[in-house]
C-alpha cells in the first residue's frame, strides 16, 4: 500500500552550494517526520547535487529529479508538482530554511481547519552583512483567516515559499508556475488565490529568507519578465470568465510593476506591448483607476527625456496625479485613453 505524506516538500536547485546544505538540514530536522523531499536539479554547474547526494544516503525521504537543461525555477517546481504525492505541498527555496516546527504547525492547522493554504510571517537574514533585517513582511500582526478578494488581492505577498497548500487544490485547478520566466511565482499566487480564497496566517517567523546581492533577482537581466507573467495571468483571467471581476486589480498590478522597475525607460517597449496584448485601451473604457492613466501618460514620454528631467517629471506626475482626483473621472479618462491610443497605434 502507498505510504502518503502528509507534506511534500519542492526544492529547485541552481548553483546554491554555499547555502544548500543548511537548507537540507532544516527540512530533515523538522519534527513533523512523515514527509518527501523533492531535490529538483536545474543543472547546477557547481557541486550542490553533490552534496544532496551526501544527504540522500542518510535520509531515504529524498529524491533528486533531474532535468536536461537549465530552466529557471518555474519549471523545476512544476516537475515537483507532479511528481508530489503528499497531502499537502511546501516549496522552500534552496538559499533558504527553515524552523524545526515549520512544517508541523502549518499540517496541524490544514488539518483542524480544513483549508487549503496556510501562511507565515518571516525573517529576512541579510547576508551581505550577515544580520536579519527589522523589515516588516507583513502588515497583519495577529494570526487568524484571510480571505483574498478582487479586491485586495495585490497588497499581501505573492512568494509562495511562506505557505503551505493543500496538493490536491494545485492538481485539481491545473495550478502552475509561470515557465522559461522569472516572477514565477506571480502568476502561481493569481492561479491558486482566485480559485481557493480562505486561507489561515499564522504570525510566527518560521520560515529564514536570505537576502544575498547574487540571487537570480536580484540581477537586473529579465527584469521585464515580469510582464510576461501578467499576461499569462491576463489570459488566466480570461479562461476562467473572471477578469471583470480583476480588472481594477489587475490595472493596479501594471501600476505597481511599473512603479518598481529599477529602469523604466528600458520597460517601456515591455509595458507596450503588454498594454497591446491585453486590448488596452478599447476594454478599459470604465476603469476607475486614475492614476493608471497617469502613468500611462508618463511612460510615453519617459523614454525621451534627460536624467535630470526623468528626475523632475517623477514629481511633476505625482502633481499631475493628485490634481486628476479632483477632476471629472470620465472626461480625464478618456482624454487619456486617447492620448495613449495615438502613440501606440
Amino acid at each position: 500500500m502507498l505510504n502518503i505524506p502528509k507534506v511534500s516538500v519542492i526544492i529547485p536547485i541552481y548553483n546554491v552550494e554555499k547555502y544548500i546544505r543548511q537548507c537540507l538540514e532544516s527540512v530533515i530536522s523538522q519534527t513533523l517526520k512523515d514527509i518527501e523531499i523533492l531535490c529538483i536539479d536545474d543543472c547546477s554547474t557547481d557541486t550542490s547535487i553533490k552534496i544532496v547526494e551526501s544527504f540522500l544516503k542518510k535520509d531515504n525521504r529524498i529524491k533528486i529529479l533531474q532535468l536536461n537543461n537549465n530552466k529557471l525555477p518555474g519549471i523545476a517546481r512544476n516537475i515537483g508538482i507532479q511528481n508530489s504525492i503528499g497531502t499537502y505541498i511546501s516549496f522552500i527555496d534552496p538559499d533558504d530554511y527553515v524552523k524545526p516546527d515549520f512544517l508541523e504547525v502549518a499540517y496541524t492547522k490544514l488539518e483542524e481547519l480544513q483549508l487549503n493554504s496556510v501562511w507565515f510571517n518571516i525573517k529576512i537574514f541579510d547576508d551581505t552583512k550577515k544580520s536579519f533585517t527589522k523589515d516588516n513582511y507583513f502588515l497583519k500582526s495577529d494570526n487568524g483567516p484571510l480571505i483574498v478578494t478582487s479586491k485586495n488581492i495585490n497588497i499581501f505577498p505573492i512568494n509562495c515559499w511562506n505557505k503551505v497548500y493543500r496538493l490536491s487544490t494545485i492538481k485539481e485547478n491545473n495550478i502552475i508556475f509561470s515557465e522559461n520566466i522569472l516572477f514565477e511565482d506571480l502568476e502561481f499566487y493569481y492561479r491558486f488565490f482566485t480559485q481557493s480564497k480562505e486561507i489561515y496566517f499564522i504570525n510566527k517567523h518560521l520560515y529564514i529568507y536570505r537576502l544575498r546581492p547574487n540571487s537570480i533577482l536580484s540581477s537586473k537581466k529579465n527584469r521585464n519578465d515580469i510582464f510576461k507573467a501578467i499576461k499569462n495571468i491576463y489570459n488566466y483571467l480570461n479562461k476562467k470568465n473572471i477578469f471583470e471581476d480583476y480588472k481594477e486589480s489587475f490595472i493596479q498590478l501594471i501600476i505597481q510593476s511599473i512603479e518598481r522597475s529599477p529602469n523604466i525607460k528600458d520597460m517601456v517597449p515591455y509595458i507596450v506591448d503588454l498594454l497591446k496584448q491585453i486590448n488596452f485601451p478599447k476594454d478599459y473604457t470604465r476603469t476607475d483607476k486614475n492614476n493608471f492613466y497617469d502613468f500611462l501618460n508618463y511612460i510615453i514620454y519617459f523614454n525621451k527625456l534627460s536624467k535630470t528631467m526623468q528626475t523632475l517629471n517623477k514629481y511633476y506626475f505625482g502633481l499631475i496625479f493628485g490634481i486628476s482626483k479632483f477632476l471629472p473621472k470620465k472626461s480625464y479618462r478618456k482624454k487619456c485613453r486617447e492620448k495613449f491610443k495615438k502613440y501606440i497605434f
